[in-house]
C-alpha cells in the first residue's frame, strides 16, 4: 500500500458500519468489542447475527443495533439430539456434518436478512463499509463485487495447511504434508458448494420480488449501475477461491484478531501480506464488562459471590469453564471437574456453561450412580460444598487475574482472556482451532496444552496437569511475561485504525473500484477460457466416441 498520512480524526464519508457474524458466544463477544470501539470512534454500527438470547443480550448491553441473521446455533446445539450427541462423544466429523446440514436447511434465514438489510427497503440500511466474519465470506464477496460496498473480513483465528510438520485444527498430520489435500479436496469444495446455494437463493429473492431492489446503487464509484442480477461465477470462480486459499492471498483484506505471538508458532509458513494482518485480541474492557446494568457477564449477586469465595481463603482458586462444549454428559462432566480439583487439592470456580454444571447436577449424578458407590460420591459432594462454587456467568477479564490458573476448552475468546490475565492456563480442546490454541499454550510455555480431546482426557491426566502448573515457577513467570505483552496489544484500536486507513487509501482514492473492475475483467476472461476448454473437451470426447463407434461397426 502507498504511504498515505492518515489523520484518524477525519472520517470522510465513512459513517455507517455493518458487521456480520454467526456462531456461539465466542463468535459474538469479539464482534461486540469491535462494535463498541467503532461506536466510540463516532460510527453508527449495526450487527447482523443469529437470533439467540445470548447474542441479543450482549448487543443490547452495549447499545448496538441487532439485526437477526442466520440460525440460532445455541438453540440448535441444545435441541438437536444428533448434534448434541456428536458434541458429547467428541465425534468431530459428525458434529461438523450436522452443522453443515443445518446451514443448508436454514439458507433462507441467512439470505433474506442480508438482502433486506443491504439491498431492500430502498437501501436505507446500506452501510458505507461492511465487516464480515470468516463464515460469512460469500456475503462479503457479494457485497464487494455486486453492491460495491467496501468490505473487510474479520477472523478470530487463522490456519494454514502447507506446514508439513503439523496439520491445523486437530486434523491428522499426514506424511509428506499430504494433509493439505484436506483443505483443497474437502474444505474448499464444500465452501464453494455453500456459496452456490446462497447465490441461488439471493437470485430467487430478487426475481420473485420484482421491485427496484434489483437495481443496486454503485455507491462510491460516482455512477449508477443497472444490471441483470449477477450470478456467483460473474465475480468468483472455483479456481479463484482455491488459488486464494492455497497461495494465502485473501479475496478480502483480512484482519486476524490474534496476538502476533501466535504467528511463528501456528503459522511458520505464512508469508507476509498487506492483505492479512494480526491485530491482537479484541476485548471488551473489564470496566465495561462489570458496568452498571450489564447482564451478559453476571449480575451483582454473582460478582459478590465470587468476591466472597476468593477472599475466604488465602489459596487462590482454579477457574474451570468449557463454554458451549460438553464432555460425554452433563453429570459425567461435573464429576470429572470436581474429582480433578479434589485429586489436586485445589479450590475451584466452575462456570456452568452450556452443560449447565452445578451443585444440583453433581448431587443428581451421585444419586444416579455416576460416581462410585463406596462412599466416594459423598466425598465428592462434600468436597464441592466446601471448596467449589458454581456460577452461571462471569467476566473473564475481571476474574482471571484473581485465580491461580484457568482450565478451559481453548476457544479463541477464552484463551485470549486467559493469556492476558498473566496466570498459567490448561487447555482441553474439543474441536477445530481449540487444538491450535492448545498447541500454542504448550509452545509458549504458559501452561499445559493437551493433544487429546477433552472427551478422551482422564481425570488423573487433568489432575496431573493442574499439579504441574501449580508447582512450576517457570510456567508462572512465562505466563506473566506473555500476559504483559498481550495486554499491550489493543486489537479493537488496531481494527478501527485499519478500517479508517483502508477507507482513506482504497475508497476515497477510488482504488477499490478500479480493483473491482479489474477483477471482473479477469474473471470474465477466465470464465471464457474455461468455457472454451469445456467445449473443446466435449468435441474431443465426442469425436473419440464416433471414431470408436465406426471402428466397432467396421469389424
Amino acid at each position: 500500500m502507498s504511504s498515505i498520512k492518515i489523520d484518524i480524526k477525519k472520517k470522510p464519508l465513512l459513517q455507517k458500519v455493518t458487521i456480520m457474524t454467526t456462531g456461539s458466544r465466542g463468535d459474538i463477544q469479539p464482534i461486540v468489542a469491535i462494535g463498541i470501539a467503532l461506536k466510540k470512534a463516532g460510527y453508527a454500527v449495526r450487527v447482523l447475527t443469529q437470533p439467540s438470547e445470548t447474542h441479543a443480550m450482549l448487543l443490547n448491553d452495549f447499545g448496538l443495533e441487532h439485526v437477526p441473521f442466520g440460525m440460532d446455533v445455541d438453540r440448535f446445539m441444545r435441541e438437536d439430539e444428533e448434534t448434541r450427541k456428536s458434541m458429547e462423544t467428541g465425534d468431530t466429523l459428525k458434529f461438523f456434518k450436522c452443522i453443515a446440514s443445518s446451514i443448508e436447511n436454514h439458507t433462507a434465514e441467512f439470505c433474506e436478512p442480508f438482502y433486506d438489510e443491504l439491498i431492500g427497503e430502498g437501501g436505507v440500511h446500506r452501510p458505507d463499509l461492511l465487516l464480515v466474519s470468516y463464515l460469512n465470506r460469500y456475503f462479503g464477496l457479494y457485497a464487494k463485487h455486486v453492491l460495491k460496498i467496501p468490505t473487510i473480513e474479520i477472523k478470530f483465528q487463522h490456519w494454514v495447511f502447507d506446514n508439513p510438520k503439523r496439520a491445523p485444527m486437530g486434523m491428522p498430520t499426514l506424511p509428506m504434508g499430504m494433509h493439505k489435500f484436506i483443505q483443497t479436496k474437502l474444505m474448499v469444495p464444500q465452501d464453494y458448494k455453500n456459496f452456490l446455494k446462497f447465490d441461488k437463493y439471493i437470485l430467487n429473492i430478487a426475481v420473485l420480488r420484482k421491485t427496484e431492489d434489483t437495481e443496486i446503487n454503485n455507491s462510491g464509484s460516482g455512477d449508477c449501475n443497472e444490471f441483470s442480477i449477477p450470478c456467483l461465477d460473474d465475480f468468483l470462480l472455483y479456481e479463484q477461491l482455491l488459488e486464494s486459499e492455497v497461495n494465502h492471498s485473501p479475496l478480502l483484506p483480512t484482519l486476524i484478531c490474534q496476538s502476533p505471538l501466535f504467528k511463528d508458532i501456528l503459522h511458520p509458513t505464512l508469508p507476509s501480506s498487506q492483505m492479512l494482518r494480526f491485530t491482537g485480541p479484541v476485548i471488551i474492557e473489564t470496566t465495561d464488562q462489570i458496568g452498571e446494568g450489564i447482564q451478559s457477564f453476571g449480575n451483582n449477586n454473582e460478582i459478590e459471590k465470587i468476591k466472597e469465595f476468593i477472599a475466604s481463603n488465602v489459596r487462590k482458586p482454579v477457574y474451570m469453564g468449557w463454554g458451549s462444549m460438553i464432555r460425554k454428559s452433563t453429570q459425567e462432566m461435573v464429576i470429572f471437574a470436581i474429582e480433578a480439583l479434589m485429586m489436586s487439592n485445589q479450590r475451584g470456580i466452575i462456570l456452568g456453561g452450556s452443560a449447565g454444571l452445578s451443585l444440583e447436577v453433581l448431587e443428581a449424578a451421585v444419586v444416579a450412580g455416576n460416581a462410585k458407590n463406596d462412599g466416594h460420591g459423598k466425598k465428592i459432594i462434600d468436597y464441592a460444598k466446601e471448596n467449589v462454587i458454581f456460577v452461571n456467568k462471569a467476566s473473564h477479564e475481571w476474574l482471571f487475574p484473581q485465580v491461580s490458573m484457568t482450565v478451559h476448552h481453548g476457544g479463541a475468546g477464552t484463551l485470549n482472556a486467559a493469556l492476558r490475565a498473566g496466570v498459567p492456563t490448561i487447555v482441553t480442546p474439543v474441536f477445530g482451532d481449540q487444538y491450535d490454541n492448545s498447541f500454542a499454550v504448550q509452545n509458549l510455555g504458559v501452561g499445559v496444552g493437551f493433544e487429546q480431546q477433552l472427551q478422551k482426557i482422564d481425570v488423573k491426566d487433568l489432575s496431573k496437569a493442574i499439579n504441574i502448573v501449580a508447582n512450576d515457577p517457570t510456567i508462572a513467570k512465562r505466563a506473566k511475561e506473555v500476559g504483559e505483552k498481550m495486554r499491550n496489544e489493543n486489537g479493537c484500536s488496531a481494527i478501527v485504525k485499519e478500517v479508517e486507513k483502508y477507507w482513506i487509501e482504497n475508497v476515497t482514492t477510488g482504488r477499490l473500484f478500479v480493483d473491482i473492475k479489474d477483477w471482473k475483467s479477469a474473471t470474465k476472461q477466465m470464465k471464457s477460457s474455461n468455457d472454451r476448454k469445456t467445449q473443446r473437451n466435449r468435441i474431443l470426447i465426442g469425436s473419440a466416441l464416433i471414431v470408436a463407434g465406426i471402428a466397432f461397426f467396421m469389424k
